[in-house]
């Protein structure tokens, strides 16, 4: 085993039923309530329980552990981890808002 507390973790966290976790890329499109906001202000921890792991944005380069400072922008895909249910909201908040 290479690190095994992580290996334990993300067998609890997806085979043992207790949390459905899954890891999810999101784009931001152009017309997302989120284009503009930084990490904090859209609130995707604190409101979904998603975590955000990396940023690419749309010039390609990676941000691995974004920290609420970070601006979401126009074209940016988000790496993020969470309960399917929550990342389902996320990616319609990514669309267009309607």
């Amino acid at each position: 085993m290479l690190k095994p507390a992580v290996v334990d973790f993300i067998e609890f966290a997806t085979k043992s039923g207790n949390i459905d976790l899954q890891m999810e890329e999101i784009t931001i499109q152009k017309g997302s309530k989120l284009a503009g906001l930084t990490l904090h202000e859209c609130g995707i921890g604190k409101d979904l329980g998603v975590i955000i792991v990396g940023v690419r944005q749309a010039n390609g380069e990676m941000k691995f552990n974004p920290t609420f400072r970070t601006t979401i922008d126009i074209g940016d895909t988000l790496i993020a981890l969470g309960e399917i249910s929550k990342l389902k909201i996320l990616e319609e908040t990514a669309k267009v808002e309607k």
